[in-house]
């Protein structure tokens, strides 16, 4: 026969014990899901307007709302021309670069010869693969050519820093239209 005066200490203490380990379980937890840290790695977001922005000819760069991120390609003089389709790997001469500015950019900021001390760069990332592809079409009034469309995209473009890679199979930059 069962007794229920004696199975009171067990039951007591099972809860107890029970009760002790719930608390273990979240302090455990607590430490784990803290402990977490992604490093202070920060994923660009790429997040940037339609609008191309051009200085000269060969500078173009697009910029996000606040113009605090940008991206900018400097292109050779060849790249913006009447063929129909280029393809410009990424090297020394031909680069896209990835900045965030402490504070937004004027219009004027990539057009100058020497760049101004404001806004600083937090943060800047060199491409370092990539393909820069050009699309040309022609603009035309009354049958006659009177400037070229470039649709830009930039296929298997990769930043790295040593630090932290950012890579898209496919990123398009956007399209400028240039009167002759």
């Amino acid at each position: 026969m069962v007794s229920i005066g004696a199975d009171l200490p067990k039951t007591v203490i099972f809860a107890l014990k029970l009760n002790l380990m719930k608390k273990i379980l979240i302090l455990f937890l607590a430490f784990t899901l803290n402990a977490c840290n992604d490093g202070d790695f920060d994923v660009p977001v790429f997040e940037f307007t339609e609008k191309v922005n051009v200085c000269g000819k060969y500078v173009l760069y697009i910029a996000s709302t606040k113009n605090t991120e940008v991206l900018v390609l400097t292109l050779p003089s060849t790249a913006l021309g009447t063929a129909p389709t280029v393809a410009l790997p990424i090297s020394t001469t031909v680069t896209a670069t990835y900045r965030i500015f402490d504070k937004g950019i004027t219009a004027t900021y990539f057009c100058q010869d020497i760049p101004p001390l404001e806004p600083k760069i937090i943060k800047e990332l060199k491409a370092d693969g990539g393909t820069i592809n050009i699309a040309a079409t022609e603009m035309l009034t009354n049958s006659v050519v009177t400037g070229y469309s470039y649709e830009i995209t930039i296929s298997k473009l990769s930043f790295n820093d040593d630090k932290e890679r950012v890579f898209f199979e496919s990123f398009n930059f956007g399209t400028i239209k240039i009167n002759n």
